[in-house]
């Protein structure tokens, strides 16, 4: 046929062997093309991004991902008004199948901090400023744990509160539940896949108060130390409640103290990790304030929820999320208190700034020490890009959902002085 042609192929590219693509590296948003072709980010906050040493590069990609979609799936706030009657909470956490906790309160008016799991069940409460026995909440408690959230009670109508929802996750949460035997150095397997940051301890068949192991409680041997969830007190080393014993990442060890093993006493511990990885979701630490009352902390992310308690001096406990305030450079923080039931403030000087690396204390009392719990935020970010792009359809691409990623396509014909660019792909799994 007139139309015929003979193809050459040279140098073709093998299935399974090396490519022409590189991996390159984004830094402080700096797209720096002497490293690769090819880049990968989940950028956090506002982010504009800039390239670098274009050289013989003439074509790259940016694969930018909108969010942890880890973080979203594990961890939730979520605010919700009151209705005087049942309220189902999507929160995109799957409580039914993989199991975890809640705890939620009123916001705008005295309620205890209430918390349920699915390990002891529905019909079981128990309130972190109070040292009561769990108890049936009835119509009042939660009605249902379901696989994209839960279903609250009765409420205020009107009302505002807010649910925290954790879930079983290794390197992140776990929930044992076990019966006391009243021996000293008694042993409580988990499964939590790392050493706990923090243990909190509550007996259930009876009155007494939480207990709470922090690694933050001191920097050389935390396990000789306690705190109570309840009340305000600082760390103490008295009636040695972990049997002088630092917990691994299968059990921990308690004293024959009736709050953690009365014989024949049940108990709930909530365990939550500290995880130095790169895509960790949770830290938990120290720091101290200067004179100021200052401190900045470095997690290595930026936090969505900040769980904060003096440990050198009575203070209550802090707890602060972004949804309901914890905002940038300014006062303001809303706190609530865990050991408290009274009403949330945000009238304190005292605030925390949360950072694309970790988080600030301003303004705190004055030079003093300080354990925290910190869960990573999704970081649904805000991109910009260079307004000398040339876009193909004529405007920039929208950030990312969480968990969704987006492939642009960049392209050079004078050296990098002036850049096309296309969506490749939009909003991938």
């Amino acid at each position: 046929m007139a139309n015929d042609k003979d193809f050459i192929l040279k140098n073709p590219v093998e299935v399974g062997g090396p490519t022409n693509v590189t991996l390159g590296t984004v830094t402080s948003n700096n797209i720096d093309l002497a490293t690769g072709n090819y880049f990968k980010d989940t950028p956090t906050g506002t982010s504009t991004y800039s390239i670098s040493n274009a050289g013989d590069v003439q074509s790259f990609q940016l694969e930018v991902t909108g969010g942890l979609e880890a973080a979203a799936e594990t961890f939730s706030t979520t605010l919700y008004e009151g209705t005087g009657s049942n309220i189902v909470i999507n929160n995109g956490i799957d409580l039914a199948g993989d199991g975890g906790l809640v705890w939620y309160r009123r916001r705008d008016g005295a309620e205890n901090n209430s918390i349920e799991d699915t390990v002891r069940g529905l019909d079981k409460v128990i309130y972190t400023d109070s040292a009561n026995a769990q108890a049936d909440p009835g119509a009042y408690g939660l009605q249902a744990f379901n696989s994209n959230g839960f279903t609250a009670g009765l409420n205020t109508n009107g009302g505002n509160y807010v649910s925290w929802t954790f879930k079983k996750q290794t390197n992140f949460f776990d929930i044992v539940t076990y019966t006391g035997n009243g021996t000293a150095g008694r042993t409580v397997s988990h499964n939590l896949g790392s050493v706990p940051g923090m243990i909190i301890v509550k007996k259930t068949s009876d009155t007494d108060f939480w207990t709470v192991y922090h690694r933050g409680t001191d920097a050389t041997s935390p396990e000789d130390y306690w705190l109570a969830l309840s009340g305000t007190g600082a760390a103490s080393s008295a009636a040695n409640m972990w049997n002088g014993t630092a917990p691994t990442s299968t059990e921990f060890t308690v004293s024959a103290q009736s709050n953690l093993n009365g014989n024949g006493s049940t108990y709930v511990a909530y365990l939550f990790a500290h995880d130095t990885d790169a895509s960790s979701l949770i830290k938990c630490g120290s720091f101290t304030t200067d004179g100021n009352g200052d401190a900045s902390v470095n997690l290595g992310f930026e936090p969505q929820w900040v769980l904060l308690k003096r440990t050198d001096g009575a203070q209550s406990w802090w707890l602060a999320d972004t949804l309901r305030g914890m905002p940038v450079g300014t006062s303001g923080t809303a706190y609530l208190n865990p050991d408290q039931n009274s009403a949330e403030d945000s009238t304190y000087t005292n605030y925390i700034n949360p950072t694309a690396t970790g988080f600030a204390v301003d303004a705190f009392s004055g030079s003093a020490n300080y354990l925290y719990t910190a869960i990573r935020s999704p970081f649904v970010p805000t991109l910009t890009y260079d307004p000398d792009l040339n876009w193909s359809t004529g405007t920039a691409p929208t950030s990312p959902a969480i968990g969704e990623t987006d492939v642009i396509t960049f392209s050079t014909t004078d050296g990098g002085t002036s850049y096309q660019a296309v969506q490749a792909i939009d909003g991938a799994k």
